[in-house]
């Protein structure tokens, strides 16, 4: 459903559907809404333009799961919904406006300062998070960057044995060989400049004396 149309349908009726497939949904959800909400208080609609954009074209986020969010965090007392009626000139439904709460904005601090778990969807928790470092100090977004440098270091290292052991591998045929060898050079090929991109932000943060003022 595109978002252009999904504004005229009353919000607490585009779908309680679960996350494709089953799965749970992706943590980064949660701190993206408590971190826009640190900026002001924002419509259900506004929130969604807002992350597809940030996630990308191919990453298309349902209000089946976004809602059912809202409601939760809601019944958490992290947020709060007040419903605006529309002037005669805009019509459809009422919506609602949210604002996030004392208790959203101590729980906002404490998922961005939270590793988590690494996951498919961690990089997508990273994005969120780096999005709002204006809220962060310099010690905080030093832990956040070196949390982020660590999942991919992982990752590299398991590209890079993996690949330095299909040679010997019995079970990998000499024709699938030179193309799984090709993934896990692209892979660490790819991680090397992502890990090249965190030191560089990381570096200044390390040389800078900080004071911890949050």
């Amino acid at each position: 459903m595109s978002s252009a149309g999904s504004k005229d349908l009353p919000e607490e009726g585009r779908g309680r559907g679960r996350a494709s497939g089953g799965r749970s949904p992706n943590p980064a959800y949660e701190l993206f809404v408590l971190g826009e909400l640190m900026t002001g208080a924002h419509h259900g609609y506004i929130l969604h333009e807002i992350i597809q954009r940030m996630l990308g074209p191919f990453h298309r986020l349902s209000w089946g799961t976004l809602y059912p969010l809202f409601r939760r965090l809601e019944q958490q007392g992290l947020i709060t919904s007040e419903t605006e009626p529309r002037s005669q000139e805009e019509g459809g439904q009422p919506r609602k406006l949210y604002h996030i709460t004392e208790a959203g904005q101590s729980r906002f601090f404490t998922l961005m300062l939270d590793r988590g778990e690494y996951s498919p969807d961690y990089q997508d928790l990273f994005m969120v998070k780096l999005s709002k470092f204006v809220f962060l100090t310099s010690p905080q977004q030093l832990v956040v960057l070196q949390q982020y440098r660590e999942y991919l270091r992982v990752l590299r290292e398991h590209y890079y044995v993996g690949g330095q052991s299909l040679p010997f591998n019995p079970v990998i045929s000499e024709q699938e060989r030179p193309f799984l060898l090709q993934i896990a050079d692209y892979q660490v090929l790819t991680l090397d400049a992502k890990l090249a991109w965190l030191d560089g932000r990381i570096a200044p943060l390390e040389a800078t004396p900080m004071n911890n003022d949050r």
